[in-house]
């Protein structure tokens, strides 16, 4: 099954089927980037304000796509509530040119999410928008961000325009924070 996309009315390109393994036949795309969200953040605008704002998710999407097509850079979006599928993105993230990740919960616990992003050949930024170390004990830390090539956390969803401007703009990846 090849890797299905499709466009919003706000030109928004997401992933709607993936096939991880499509990334070993296919070349490296360096001019294209995925911005990864994790579990539920389709609730983005709609949950906890005081934590995580009112912007929505597509508002989210809308805000890097634009800012990828500014520094001359493709932006493909997802979006998954399923562990599996979260890192079969990754995987399938190993063409291109980087990832913006917001793993939400599982940055806490799932090794799994490490795993693949550790195995991942492109760089991957973990943004998280509310500032992880203000809040409840056990998100003050994350088991996927060593394996990543920078962490955000705190900004708001600014934390997504400069995790972008890093990734897009930076050719020495590992050293873009």
């Amino acid at each position: 099954m090849p890797t299905e996309f499709t466009t919003t009315s706000a030109g928004v390109r997401r992933i709607t089927k993936v096939d991880p393994n499509e990334a070993l036949d296919k070349p490296n795309d360096p001019k294209t980037f995925l911005l990864l969200s994790g579990v539920n953040h389709a609730l983005f605008g709609k949950r906890d304000a005081k934590q995580y704002g009112t912007t929505t998710l597509a508002q989210i999407e809308e805000r890097v796509t634009k800012l990828g097509k500014e520094l001359g850079v493709e932006i493909v979006c997802a979006q998954t509530d399923y562990e599996g599928e979260m890192c079969q993105l990754i995987h399938y993230s190993r063409c291109l040119g980087g990832v913006i990740m917001n793993p939400g919960a599982w940055a806490h616990y799932s090794y799994a999410l490490r795993d693949a992003i550790d195995a991942c050949d492109s760089p991957v930024v973990e943004v998280h928008i509310s500032n992880v170390h203000a809040r409840e004990e056990f998100r003050h830390k994350s088991v996927t961000a060593p394996v990543c090539a920078g962490m955000l956390s705190g900004c708001g969803v600014l934390g997504y325009d400069k995790a972008g401007f890093c990734t897009f703009k930076t050719k020495e990846h590992q050293t873009a924070f």
